[in-house]
């Protein structure tokens, strides 16, 4: 027998016969490894896949969850924070004071509510009309900005007062805005 044009001696001949089938089988059992790891490599490898798809979702979820935890109890602090209806007349005296305190003198104030959609909080706009030193009207506008009681300046119109050349007068037409929640429902001592 010639393997690779060469001929093998009697001896190597017999003794390649004895090793084919054991070549054989050898082939044989690579060859059915090899397939055998590649079908369990291949369902493996998608079931790792969905399990990673699977995670990536569930942490997203929870992200979502945890920031929606976080939102309303942000909100919850701030509703806290709100005015109560009933406390509104201590806002539009409080105001006033700011206004006393600051030499700015507020004739008179009016003021509307209005529902919000939802209907858990209330929306007050209070509109006054006043006229002073810019120096002292400019700083009741400020503390009144950083108050921190909600409120909102919506509007102000300022114009010059005509009383002379040098003045320093101005009018202001101011409309505040503030959030009210609704009063707390009176609590019953008993049994």
């Amino acid at each position: 027998m010639t393997l690779f044009g060469i001929k093998l001696a009697p001896a190597a001949e017999r003794g390649s016969r004895r090793l084919r089938p054991l070549a054989f089988l050898t082939v044989l059992s690579v060859g059915a490894t090899l397939a055998t790891s590649t079908l369990s490599l291949a369902p493996a490898q998608d079931r790792l896949a969905q399990a990673m798809k699977g995670y990536e979702d569930a942490r997203q979820t929870q992200v979502r969850r945890e920031a929606a935890r976080k939102m309303l109890e942000d909100m919850g602090n701030v509703w806290k924070l709100l005015p109560e209806r009933k406390e509104f007349s201590m806002l539009i005296l409080a105001i006033s004071e700011l206004a006393q305190r600051d030499h700015v003198a507020i004739p008179g104030m009016n003021y509307t509510f209005q529902k919000i959609e939802g209907g858990m909080a209330e929306k007050a706009t209070i509109t006054f009309h006043t006229a002073g030193e810019y120096a002292n009207i400019r700083r009741f506008i400020h503390r009144l900005e950083t108050a921190g009681s909600y409120l909102f300046i919506e509007s102000l119109d300022a114009a010059r007062v005509p009383d002379g050349p040098s003045s320093h007068r101005v009018a202001i037409n101011v409309r505040v805005v503030t959030y009210l929640r609704a009063d707390a429902p009176p609590t019953t001592g008993g049994t």
